[in-house]
C-alpha cells in the first residue's frame, strides 16, 4: 500500500511541473501526402501518431529541417506554466520564449482554418516565419508564385507587412509576425505542447536546423479522459525515469 501511495505522490509530482519535458515518446509522421500544399511544400497541420495516439494533427514551426513519413523519438514539454523554454529544439539554438507564444497563438491560427484554405497557407509560412524569417524569405524570392489565389508577393506582406521578403523583418514593419509577436497568452495558456525530436540513439533533443531527423512540431493537448490517462502515463514515465537514475552512478517526403 505504501509502495502504491508513493508512486502516486511521484505522478502527483509529476502532473504539478508543466515546465518539465514529460518524456520521451515515439512519433511517427503518417501525412501529409495527399495533402495541401503551396509553391512545393506541404503546409500544416500534417497528422502524426504520437505515443501510440494515431491522427494526431500537428503543425510545424521548423522550416530548416526536414520530416519524412517515418518515425523517430521525441520529447515532449506542455506550454501550460511554461515560465522558459528548456529542454526544445528552438531553445538549444538559442531562442527564448517569446518566440514560442508567438508561435503558440499561430498554432491555434492553423487549427481554426478551414484545411487547405489560403488562410491556412499564410498561417503555416508565418509559423515558420517565427524562428526563420531570412529562411522563409529567401525561399519565396527564389520560388516566386506568380499567379493564382495567393501570389508569393502578397504572402509576404500578410506575413512581413511592409518589409516583404526584401529586407530583414522587425515588429514594426507589421504583418501577421507583428500580431502574433503582440498577442498576450490567454488566461489558463494554449493547451498545446512542443513536440521536440531526439538526437539518434539518444534521450538528447537535437537543436533546431543542425540536421535533425525531423522537425520540431506543436499539437494540442489531449483533452478529457484521454487527457487524464496522457498525463498519468506520461507521469508514470518521469517516476520511472526518476526511479532508474537513482539507481546509476553521478557520471521521404519534405515538410518545409
Amino acid at each position: 500500500m505504501k509502495r502504491v501511495i508513493r508512486v502516486f505522490l511521484w505522478v502527483g509530482i509529476a502532473l504539478s511541473l508543466g515546465t518539465w519535458a514529460i518524456c520521451q515518446t515515439s512519433v511517427t509522421l503518417t501525412a501529409p501526402s495527399p495533402g495541401p500544399s503551396y509553391d512545393g511544400i506541404y503546409v500544416s497541420p500534417y497528422y502524426a501518431t504520437v505515443g501510440g495516439v494515431a491522427n494526431t494533427p500537428v503543425v510545424c514551426d521548423d522550416f530548416g529541417d526536414d520530416s519524412t513519413l517515418s518515425t523517430w523519438n521525441a520529447s515532449v514539454t506542455p506550454f501550460s506554466g511554461l515560465t522558459a523554454p528548456t529542454g526544445t529544439s528552438w531553445s538549444l539554438a538559442g531562442k527564448g520564449l517569446s518566440p514560442y507564444d508567438a508561435v503558440a497563438w499561430l498554432t491555434t491560427q492553423v487549427f481554426a482554418q478551414v484545411p487547405g484554405s489560403t488562410g491556412q497557407v499564410i498561417d503555416s509560412f508565418a509559423d515558420w516565419a517565427v524562428f526563420d524569417p531570412s529562411g522563409v524569405a529567401s525561399y519565396l524570392l527564389s520560388n516566386p508564385v506568380t499567379g493564382g489565389p495567393l501570389t508569393t508577393a502578397q504572402l509576404c506582406t500578410d506575413i512581413f507587412g511592409s518589409a516583404g521578403c526584401t529586407t530583414t523583418w522587425v515588429q514594426a514593419n507589421g504583418g501577421l509576425l507583428a500580431t502574433a509577436f503582440g498577442e498576450a497568452v490567454p488566461v489558463g495558456g494554449y493547451g498545446l505542447e512542443i513536440i521536440s525530436p531526439d538526437k539518434p540513439g539518444t534521450s538528447t533533443v537535437c537543436k533546431a536546423e543542425s540536421g535533425c531527423p525531423a522537425q520540431e512540431f506543436i499539437a494540442m493537448v489531449p483533452e478529457g479522459g484521454a487527457a487524464l490517462a496522457y498525463l498519468l502515463l506520461a507521469g508514470l514515465c518521469c517516476c520511472g525515469a526518476i526511479h532508474m537514475r537513482s539507481k546509476r552512478p553521478i557520471g521521404g517526403i519534405s515538410a518545409a
